[in-house]
């Protein structure tokens, strides 16, 4: 049975959270260095898929004596649960008892009761439960993201504990900053760009604490070799060099945004490929792939030449290498896009837009609303397509985010 005592605890979700964490696990491991690897919900499957060993949830639980029964609880919560097919029964009910207890020794249970009727795992901050794991095994410093919930609980627990920790913000903390940004939280936190740590410094945090590290998601982009991608791709759908690639990234839109509460329409999406094809359908220079995303299942909302639909079955890097222009309205896609040196136009109207605003980040342009795409369209088309890669951008943020650690083990601040 592992133990966390004395060593580099890692503690993420999965998706993008633990895909900004495992370039800097991987450095670390190569460095031979004594880690632990905590994979909450889907986090776990990735990691192992990338041969990186992790904690059982269930077994930590059971060091900490007032949260032995807490799986008993979570198995109860999980039942209306949706299963997910590489989250196993036994884990859903850790992570859902620890959250649920948590809240039951914060609040009561009456009101822990009231409460996740309410919010569900959203209200869970289980920081009493890493508090009485970190007495019990101290870790020698704790690495996360800037999710809220469990990731938030052990950062804020390991400074409550004086223990050194490094939160890294993967994209733009809309939300997040609101706890990144304090003094309860993280020794040292990695950002994005400059753009960001100056929110940052803004919202109060002391610069000292902050580093500009780059995403480690997105070192990868550093490797591909572009003009072959993009011969290989275009050849394949039949678009001549002199033809223009427009690439609509789809996302799901909600009716109600899960945080803000703002109304929304579900079929923005549609609303926005049918715009294109509207602007650019009759013009025989023009391709349009609306790439739809993973959790998108939808049949094409437009069938017609020139018009190509795309889903996760296609490497999205060889896509984005064989376009000439990259619209979004807030997908991480479109930071991926301009890191490639492409231009990226983002809509902003949205409900998700200004949770990721990537103009303010320095790598987009932006539009009010979908209908005003076509002129900005036309103009990035008129145009050479010029490389310009964002500051940092050299596929070394794993080899920054690592030299935080290192650090701070040695007695940094």
């Amino acid at each position: 049975m592992s133990s966390i005592q004395d060593k580099i605890l890692f503690v993420c979700y999965g998706g993008g959270h633990s895909a900004a964490l495992l370039p800097v696990i991987k450095r670390l491991e190569i460095r031979n260095m004594d880690l632990a690897v905590l994979g909450l919900t889907t986090a776990k499957h990735a990691m192992e898929r990338a041969e990186v060993s992790t904690l059982d949830f269930s077994a930590l639980i059971g060091r900490v004596r007032t949260y032995r029964r807490a799986p008993l609880v979570g198995s109860i919560l999980a039942m209306a649960h949706a299963s997910h097919p590489v989250v196993s029964l036994r884990d859903t009910a850790a992570y859902l008892g620890v959250g649920f207890h948590a809240l039951a020794r914060d609040y009561g249970l009456v009101k822990a009761k009231e409460m996740y009727a309410l919010s569900g795992r959203q209200i869970f901050l289980p920081t009493d439960f890493f508090i009485e794991l970190f007495k019990k095994e101290r870790p020698r410093l704790v690495v996360s993201t800037n999710s809220p919930r469990s990731e938030r609980a052990a950062l804020e627990a390991a400074r409550e504990l004086g223990i050194p920790s490094v939160c890294l913000v993967d994209l733009y903390a809309y939300y997040e900053i609101e706890w990144c940004a304090s003094d309860r939280y993280a020794s040292k936190v990695c950002v994005l760009n400059q753009q960001v740590c100056e929110r940052f410094e803004r919202a109060g945090l002391h610069l000292s604490r902050i580093s500009v590290t780059g995403n480690p998601a997105f070192d990868r982009l550093a490797h591909i070799d572009r003009s072959q991608c993009r011969r290989m791709f275009r050849h394949r759908l039949g678009i001549e060099e002199s033809q223009s690639l427009v690439v609509w990234i789809s996302q799901p839109e909600p009716s109600r945004h899960p945080f803000s509460g703002v109304l929304g329409d579900e079929n923005y999406p549609v609303n926005v490929e049918k715009y294109l094809f509207e602007a650019f359908g009759d013009d025989p220079d023009v391709h349009l792939i609306m790439r739809l995303h993973p959790s998108e299942s939808r049949p094409p909302a437009i069938v017609a030449d020139r018009v190509h639909y795309s889903d996760s079955s296609e490497a999205l890097d060889h896509l984005l290498c064989a376009a000439d222009c990259i619209v979004t309205a807030s997908s991480t896609v479109g930071l991926e896009a301009a890191y490639l040196g492409l231009p990226v136009i983002q809509c902003m109207d949205s409900i998700f837009s200004h949770d990721l605003p990537l103009a303010e980040l320095g790598v987009a342009r932006a539009v009010e609303t979908h209908r005003d795409l076509g002129g900005e369209i036309r103009d990035v088309l008129d145009r050479p397509l010029e490389l310009q890669r964002p500051h940092l951008f050299d596929g070394g943020a794993a080899a920054r985010v690592e030299a935080v650690i290192l650090e701070l083990l040695e007695g940094g601040v």
